[in-house]
């Protein structure tokens, strides 16, 4: 427990200590609040109806036999909240990887979850036939999750984490694989649905509605307070396994549960709005850049709120700036994210070196 105390003081001492930690985590989740309250009054008021911020709110309201409040009720509302619990649940699952990895380009992507869920909707869009009497969506999560605990399972107790990376780079390009054979034998009558299919894997939250929030909400709202209370346990992971050893953790164990964390908070994401790339990549770097500590605890809120943050205001930009022609929130995230990218991965290098 002394060294568990120790640890725990040595990451409050970053940056001049917890009380500067605590204002910089404020004004972090302060610079979110504002940036997605933002986007979402253009959400809710920008469109097809245009509508007054006060219309906006009668319409909220409203009986949805009126055409605006049914717009922002069962159309523009659900979007809304669907991106910011997959944003945020992508941020957090971020910090999980690469902490109790030791890897800073490690993301959820690594578990194959991406790949299993991709494979199972070109199933459904090229060989319908075939494919269970489910909705394309549950599939998706079923095939992810499968994906995803095969990997676990493979990887075994996981005490190398290179194990972990392998195991999920051997099933993501199998089920890659697989899917690039799906679409290279389809039917040609099928072909038709390619652009469909494209649409999913570059990830949108255009096709969400409160039948999809209500499916999404059970699997991640109750693991994103688990993963903030993992905190202490990647502070640990991220000293080395023997030391985590010392003070009393199972290094495999605890990396286990944090994998399963991990899956179950973005495999319901990758099924109903598609692998939506960079934002588990990014968030966690950018939230310790501005909190300029590497404290998980901390790190875990900070993250989560810049996930959220960034997918939020990709898709206002994907849905509103060529109104009425509409770019898939996936596009912005990779292409708002593309110099970040290349910076954090120059700092990484240079760190590395």
């Amino acid at each position: 427990m002394t060294d568990l105390a120790a640890t725990e003081n040595e990451s409050g001492s970053e940056a001049g200590g917890p009380a500067r930690r605590k204002l910089g985590l404020g004004w972090l989740l302060l610079a979110c609040v504002v940036i997605v309250g933002g986007c979402a009054l253009l959400q809710l008021t920008r469109g097809e109806p245009s509508l007054s911020i006060a219309a906006m709110f009668d319409a909220l309201g409203g009986d949805q036999s009126d055409t605006a409040s049914f717009v922002v009720q069962e159309l523009r509302a659900p979007r809304l909240v669907a991106g910011i619990v997959i944003g945020a649940a992508l941020g957090a699952a971020g910090v999980l990887m690469q902490d109790s990895l030791r890897n800073p380009l490690a993301d959820p992507s690594l578990l194959g979850v991406a790949q299993g869920a991709s494979f199972a909707i070109a199933i459904v869009t090229f060989y319908p036939e075939i494919a269970p009497p489910l909705p394309g969506p549950i599939l998706a999560l079923i095939s992810g999750t499968t994906t995803g605990l095969l990997v676990v399972v493979i990887a075994g107790k996981l005490r190398d984490p290179i194990r972990l990376l392998l195991a999920g780079a051997v099933a993501s390009a199998f089920f890659g694989t697989l899917t690039s054979l799906v679409i290279l034998f389809a039917p040609e009558d099928r072909l038709g649905n390619v652009a469909g299919y494209q649409r999913f894997v570059i990830g949108s939250l255009s096709t969400m509605q409160w039948e999809t929030v209500w499916r999404i909400v059970p699997w991640s709202l109750p693991a994103i307070p688990l993963v903030f209370i993992a905190g202490r346990v990647l502070n640990v992971l991220k000293l080395g396994d023997d030391v985590a050893t010392t003070m009393g953790l199972d290094p495999g164990r605890a990396r286990i549960l944090l994998m399963l964390m991990a899956m179950a908070l973005v495999a319901p994401g990758y099924a109903f709005a598609g692998p939506i790339a960079f934002i588990a990549l990014l968030a966690p770097h950018i939230a310790r850049g501005a909190l300029r500590s590497s404290d998980a605890r901390p790190v875990l809120v900070g993250a989560a709120a810049v996930g959220a943050t960034q997918l939020i205001a990709a898709d206002a930009l994907g849905r509103l700036l060529l109104f009425p022609t509409e770019i898939p929130a996936g596009i912005w995230t990779i292409g708002i994210a593309a110099l970040p990218a290349m910076y954090f991965v120059g700092r990484i290098r240079r760190t590395a070196s």
